[in-house]
């Protein structure tokens, strides 16, 4: 009779215990029996307690404030041939201030594409805090013709060689009015963090003759690469394809260029350039623009702090 009783109180504490399990937790484990569903619509991405009104079981539960957002646009050079558009997100959620530019050159099709998709998509799918300065074309007439910047009918230089500290001689006028625009607009937003998203021929790892002639599946940057090496170790170990290549950091050299002129005027900012590999033998199109986007996110993570 003792064995039976014991096996009966063993029996329920097993269902109890089960139950627990399954329901709600703080931290769900949706690799186990939560559904994942679960985690994505009752775990704050805050705070990372539970947000559901009827769930019983846990302890702690968010109290965040609703995310409320504000999403405003307007043209830089307006009235131009060059006019593009520029577009600022704002939350009620402190956070850092990001500043992302797309289609410096326009024959690097991942980076602009990649900014686009981010307009559409930056509020209801990354659930972000702070405010977001996005720049999806900013070379938009070279980026429209898919060139890196001969534009037909118009006298334009490579728009990276043109910014301030080792903008090139050969810089035409029309191309330094668009840096000039492009710095201005983001110095008087004041980011702490400044991103610019281009390709390159080739992947870090091809050779010519034994030399290393490309920047592709790199982040290039300078300014604190311990932050950066974060962000490639997250986007490696969990958004990376099995079957890609590692991103890797290459440093800030190229004078003339967004990325130096911002790295070397704001040494206390973290600036970085994404550049994928537009090889199409390697990788296509809509690999190269989820790189970018995933790249972003692996950002977004830490700079959220949403790990």
């Amino acid at each position: 009779m003792l064995k039976k009783y014991v096996k009966i109180v063993s029996l329920i504490l097993i269902i109890i215990l089960t139950f627990l399990i399954v329901g709600c937790s703080e931290e769900p484990d949706d690799g186990g029996d939560t559904p994942s569903e679960y985690v994505e619509t009752n775990i704050c991405p805050y705070c990372k307690k539970c947000k559901d009104p009827d769930c019983t079981e846990c302890e702690e539960k968010c109290e965040c404030e609703e995310l409320e957002y504000n999403v405003s646009s307007h043209k830089m050079l307006e009235g131009k041939d060059t006019e593009t558009d520029v577009y600022l997100y704002t939350t009620n959620k402190q956070g850092p201030k990001i500043c992302i530019v797309g289609g410096i050159h326009g024959d690097e099709l991942a980076g602009w594409n990649a900014a686009l998709k981010l307009k559409d998509s930056l509020v209801n799918e990354y659930g972000f805090q702070g405010s977001v300065l996005l720049i999806p074309q900013a070379n938009i007439l070279a980026d429209n013709a898919k060139h890196r910047y001969v534009v037909s009918g118009y006298d334009f230089s490579d728009l990276n060689r043109s910014f301030p500290k080792g903008r090139y001689s050969s810089a035409k006028i029309s191309t330094i009015e668009i840096s000039t625009a492009l710095v201005n607009e983001i110095e008087a937003f004041d980011p702490d963090y400044i991103i610019d998203l281009h390709e390159s021929r080739h992947s870090w790892n091809q050779m010519e003759e034994g030399v290393k002639t490309s920047l592709g599946d790199t982040l290039i940057a300078s300014n604190n690469p311990r932050f950066i090496n974060q962000i490639i170790r997250r986007y490696n170990n969990e958004y990376r394809e099995e079957s890609e290549i590692d991103f890797r950091r290459e440093e800030s050299n190229q004078l003339g260029s967004f990325n130096y002129y911002f790295t070397n005027t704001y040494p206390e900012k973290i600036v970085f350039t994404v550049e994928t590999n537009r090889d199409e033998d390697r990788a296509l199109l809509d690999t190269r623009i989820r790189q970018q986007l995933n790249i972003l996110q692996a950002f977004f993570d830490l700079a959220w702090d949403r790990i």
